[in-house]
């Protein structure tokens, strides 16, 4: 039973300990720094791993939201590939169309000191930090959920209950952003 609980909530048991680091490292003050929605941004880009689940349903989402610039970009994936199989079929499912998404890596993609990359897990943004991409601003979307979420964990392995509470997380998230940002 608990289990389960783990797998519907946080995706697996790695979510799940990565939810309760992450927390504690925000209530102590750590990552502070990318919750707040910084001014003078010329583009939204939505970061993952794959670009084919939370980033990809993000950009669209947002699309339906706000006319300001947006795109998506994946840290380890190829360009040209389509958006998950499950994940497009529940996005179709709540009036988002992920059938014309396809990915993009970022080594195919230019990122500018002006846009706001906005990460689902605390290990993009170390990874951002890595790769030298200092000059943009970084905003983790799970902290504008109420309460925030520091982590919305990868739905790809998990199961349909944390895939469809993702999307949920995912689309309240965005239009928050899409009211500070409607373009």
């Amino acid at each position: 039973m608990i289990m389960q609980y783990i797998a519907d909530t946080y995706g697996s048991k790695k979510g799940f300990l990565r939810h309760i680091v992450t927390q504690t490292l925000y209530r102590l003050g750590c990552y502070r720094k990318f919750t707040h929605v910084p001014e003078n941004i010329e583009r939204i880009v939505f970061v993952c791993q794959g670009n084919i689940c939370r980033s990809a349903l993000a950009e669209w989402a947002f699309k339906l939201e706000s006319n300001f610039p947006v795109a998506s970009i994946g840290l380890e994936t190829h360009t040209g590939k389509p958006a998950y199989n499950r994940m497009i079929k529940l996005a179709d499912e709540n009036g988002i169309d992920l059938n014309r998404h396809t990915t993009t890596s970022i080594e195919n993609f230019t990122i500018k000191s002006s846009d706001l990359l906005v990460c689902m897990e605390l290990r993009q943004v170390e990874i951002l930090k890595a790769l030298n991409y200092e000059q943009a601003a970084k905003l983790l979307l799970g902290t504008l959920l109420r309460p925030p979420k520091i982590t919305i964990n990868d739905p790809y392995l998990a199961n349909d209950t944390y895939m469809a509470q993702c999307l949920i997380d995912i689309k309240t998230s965005v239009k928050a952003l899409a009211e500070i940002y409607k373009g």
